[in-house]
């Protein structure tokens, strides 16, 4: 009988161990640039990865693209699933990741051949709960050889850091890679109304205690003519929903009562990214939805403001300020 578990044992270690990272890729309009996308990751110079692909019902025939690969290559999975957006996609491959470590790669970008090999190296090393990374941005003409003729890649390393505040952090998920049993033990999803990437690494920050990033631009990002859906319309119509939903989760895994300061860092960091990125001009709506759930805090407070990060408490005043005068306009 224990012969039988120790086997149990070392059979689930080995299944465990099998893939050092999983990439998941969601798919939807991408056959011109699919098959570049797929070549890049296939060539990485790490072996043991897991490639999950999932079909976002794309009506191109990107799925017998993708099909093509997994005949060849067996660590390719292929999923498909109705037509729901990236966040659903992204959501059905965390189903189905074994790998240590997990990365992310658009439908109509590619990567270069050590990226994984150099992250997971990195990542190990100093036991690392994700590592960042650069990018190299090209237009959407520009094709994969001729682009990386240009770049001469120096992977270099970087000091571990500690510190909870992200500061030196971009929003996006592609430029980096995620310990997994963090996303798995903690439920950490995409949510579906846009700012997706700002939304999942929110929710994994609070569990990160070592940190670093790799001086290199190994991820080569299109910048593309497509557009899939309006950014503003279609987040800040909802921009509650992501607020409260962030909110849940923080409760959920009791951070106000845990690290309120980083709670509240983290609350306003989403705020303030979005702001920036989406060019909000102050307008009072969002600033009424975000002041609304705010109020709702028991962690807000003023005693709790001030230990904030300083960019935090400058823009706390600077919105407070807005908010106030904005309201007596509406009187």
């Amino acid at each position: 009988m224990i012969n039988f578990i120790l086997c149990l044992i070392l059979i689930n270690n080995l299944k465990s161990e099998k893939y050092k990272i999983s990439v998941i890729i969601p798919v939807y309009k991408a056959r011109k640039y699919l098959r570049e996308c797929m070549r890049s990751i296939i060539k990485q110079t790490l072996k043991e990865i897991q490639i999950i692909c999932i079909n976002d019902e794309s009506p191109d025939y990107s799925l017998r693209i993708l099909e093509e690969f997994a005949k060849n290559d067996k660590r390719i999975l292929v999923k498909s699933i109705k037509h729901s957006g990236i966040s659903s996609a992204r959501n059905e491959g965390l189903k189905y990741v074994e790998g240590e470590y997990l990365g992310f790669v658009d439908d109509d970008d590619f990567i270069d051949p050590q990226q994984y090999e150099k992250m997971y190296e990195y990542a190990k090393k100093d036991d690392c709960d994700f590592v960042g990374f650069g990018e190299r941005k090209f237009n959407e003409g520009l094709n994969e050889l001729k682009y990386k003729n240009i770049i001469k890649l120096n992977y270099s390393d970087s000091e571990v850091n500690t510190t909870k505040y992200f500061k030196n952090y971009k929003n996006e998920i592609w430029n980096k890679i995620y310990k997994t049993k963090i996303i798995k033990e903690n439920g950490i999803k995409f949510l579906s109304i846009g700012a997706e990437d700002l939304h999942f690494n929110l929710q994994f920050y609070p569990f990160v205690k070592k940190h670093k990033f790799i001086n290199t631009s190994s991820y080569y990002y299109r910048l593309k003519k497509r557009i899939l859906y309006k950014r503003r319309h279609y987040l800040f119509n909802k921009s509650e929903i992501f607020f409260n939903s962030l909110n849940d989760f923080y409760h959920k895994i009791q951070l106000d009562k845990k690290d309120p300061i980083l709670f509240l860092h983290l609350f306003f960091s989403a705020y303030q990214n979005l702001y920036y990125a989406e060019d909000l001009k102050l307008n009072i709506k969002y600033l009424k939805i975000f002041f609304n759930i705010l109020e709702k805090l028991d962690i807000f407070n003023k005693k709790n403001i001030e230990k904030m990060p300083k960019d935090n408490i400058e823009f706390y005043h600077y919105i407070f300020k807005a908010y106030n005068e904005k309201k007596k306009e509406d009187l």
